[in-house]
């Protein structure tokens, strides 16, 4: 009698086993599902939010139109300099159906290495190209690996150059204005966000 019922119990121990066995095997596969779905569904969020420029959106009433001066503590002597020549580009462009908004801010240049008597390079391989490329950063606030250079231009004289930039997934594409500094670097002086790159 003892034996029949030592057997009953390791029968029932051996069922209790084998199902906690077949949970842990559908369980495991399970939470690896779970956690899998869960990456993919962030993955595309994380990768707007690196993507999708951190600046604010300005329309075409930017204060670069207006003949007032920015109000602030410390006025900003590089883009008062510049103001007249940012309002007649804004102005030349106002009727452009290619431009978005334009944008200005009070940027400052970007630290060179360059001195003396500055000549523009447009050549990919030339410290100037990638002190621009460290402004046109600044100024539509990425990072260099989020945004690819399709054409760099002549601006409206020989010390200043348009940049045509689009962010690596090509949600965004801006033409980026830029002025040299003599001894201080290049300086962003408007950007105009568009639909396509036309140069």
């Amino acid at each position: 009698m003892a034996s029949v019922e030592k057997n009953g119990r390791v029968r029932k121990l051996r069922r209790e086993r084998r199902g906690n066995y077949f949970f842990r095997i559908l369980l495991v596969p399970l939470i690896i599902g779970i956690v899998y779905l869960g990456v993919k569904i962030s993955m595309p969020i994380i990768e707007q939010q690196k993507i999708e420029p951190k600046q604010a959106i300005a329309d075409y009433n930017t204060t670069a139109m207006e003949s007032k001066p920015i109000a602030t503590d410390e006025p900003n002597p590089y883009q008062a300099k510049f103001r007249d020549k940012v309002n007649e580009i804004i102005k030349n462009s106002i009727e452009d159906e290619n431009i978005i908004q334009s944008t200005v801010k009070e940027w400052k240049p970007t630290a060179t290495s360059q001195n003396g008597e500055h000549i523009v390079q447009y050549s990919f391989q030339s410290n100037d190209f990638y002190e621009m490329e460290e402004a046109v950063s600044n100024a539509i606030s990425l990072t260099k690996k989020d945004f690819s250079v399709w054409h760099l231009g002549r601006g409206y004289d020989d010390q200043s150059v348009k940049m045509f930039v689009a962010t690596t997934d090509l949600t965004y594409k801006y033409v980026v204005h830029l002025h040299w500094v003599e001894n201080e670097g290049w300086l962003p002086i408007l950007v105009q966000e568009v639909k396509e790159l036309s140069y």
